[in-house]
């Protein structure tokens, strides 16, 4: 693994953001299956985010189970409100909830999304835990127990340079720039939708 998996990153969500520019919404079937590469960029970065792996996998996990013949994302989001399942979060008391553990899992892509833009910078020769600290205030961070934000601080400065991150994921400086720019361009809209999913309909996660 570690080849050519920005690039497969790229292709899933410009084929998602495809159909979103063609029918207004996200099928959720295939976000999930989109999503299925995100868990990896955990792997690539190290130890201190396993807690973000093991979240995410299980999360993406359910997703996976629940997700076809669901409708589009905004369909299935508003079949929990309608239910009033939207805040379940536990998957095994509430097997058909989808909306948090979609909304968690989306979180680990706009984690991935900060990241690249942040490491994108024009300029930024910052070690990677900046763009990481900054790509993780901006995604996951708010709903960790106080407990696990002080142990990813810490755990910061073990992560890799950003030279060997880049090499984990089979790439280099000069490599990358162009399926990270795409995976940003592509998932920067998709966010925006499905973020503005549950803002429309009321929902706090």
């Amino acid at each position: 693994m570690g080849e050519g998996w920005l690039a497969e990153v790229a292709e899933a969500f410009e084929g998602i953001k495809a159909g979103l520019d063609e029918t207004g919404d996200v099928d959720l079937g295939d976000y999930v299956r989109a999503l299925e590469r995100i868990p990896s960029i955990f792997d690539f970065l190290g130890s201190v985010f396993v807690f973000a792996k093991k979240d995410l996998s299980e999360k993406f996990e359910h997703l996976k189970a629940n997700a076809d013949g669901r409708g589009t994302v905004r369909e299935a989001i508003r079949a929990d409100v309608e239910a009033g399942r939207e805040l379940a979060g536990n998957t095994k008391t509430s097997p058909e909830a989808v909306s948090r553990p979609l909304h968690r899992v989306t979180n680990g892509l706009k984690f991935l999304n900060l990241l690249l833009g942040d490491m994108l910078r024009e300029g930024n020769d910052d070690h990677l835990r900046v763009s990481a600290k900054r790509a993780f205030s901006g995604s996951i961070e708010y709903y960790l127990a106080w407990a696990v934000k002080k142990a990813v601080a810490a755990g910061l400065y073990l992560l890799p340079s950003r030279d060997a991150f880049l090499t984990r994921i089979g790439e280099t400086e000069e490599t990358a720039r162009g399926p990270a720019e795409r995976v940003v361009a592509a998932t920067t809209p998709v966010l925006d939708h499905v973020y503005g999913i549950y803002a429309d309909l009321g929902i706090d996660l």
